[in-house]
């Protein structure tokens, strides 16, 4: 990826996965933390997705008045935005319609877009349903693969967009 937080963002959330792989591993799957472990996967995985998405469309304001980088930067970088397919969507649709249209062209390219996307799909439900007092029921080795499907999504955007 050419922005670099968001790709620092990416490489710290894959280094954490790694490690709580390991924890996982060496306490075994069923061990009493997992469910735990899992939960803050969710959120750090989402989280992740969430922040790239917003920055790498909040960083496209370079040279432009301040009124345009605060109005981007309050719409985007400082709100709060599940990173869905729908949200990315209506996000490109206010800077250019061509955008959404050539981001779903690009997706639908990708060898297993619909895996994918669904992917960010049961990233964003199983955040949802843990912030709102649910018990999501997915894997932590789901989790890291719905997390490296959704970083393909995050570079379809950022080609896209560039």
């Amino acid at each position: 990826m050419k922005n670099i937080s968001a790709q620092e963002r990416i490489d710290d959330c894959l280094q954490e996965l790694e490690k709580i792989h390991h924890m996982i591993e060496g306490m075994g799957k069923t061990s009493n933390p997992v469910p735990f472990l899992t939960k803050y996967a969710i959120i750090k995985a989402c989280g992740t997705i969430e922040f790239c998405f917003k920055t790498v469309l909040a960083d496209i304001h370079t040279g432009q008045s301040q009124q345009v980088k605060n109005y981007i930067d309050e719409t985007f970088r400082r709100s709060s935005i599940n990173p869905s397919k729908a949200n990315i969507c209506k996000s490109l649709e206010k800077f250019d319609v061509a955008w959404n249209a050539k981001f779903k062209k690009e997706l639908g390219k990708l060898a297993n877009n619909q895996r994918i996307e669904q992917s960010l799909d049961s990233l964003n439900n199983a955040r949802n349903q843990f912030a709102h007092g649910g018990h999501p029921g997915t894997t932590f080795d789901n989790i890291r693969t719905y997390f490296t499907d959704s970083v393909f999504i995050i570079e379809v955007l950022e080609k896209v967009i560039t």
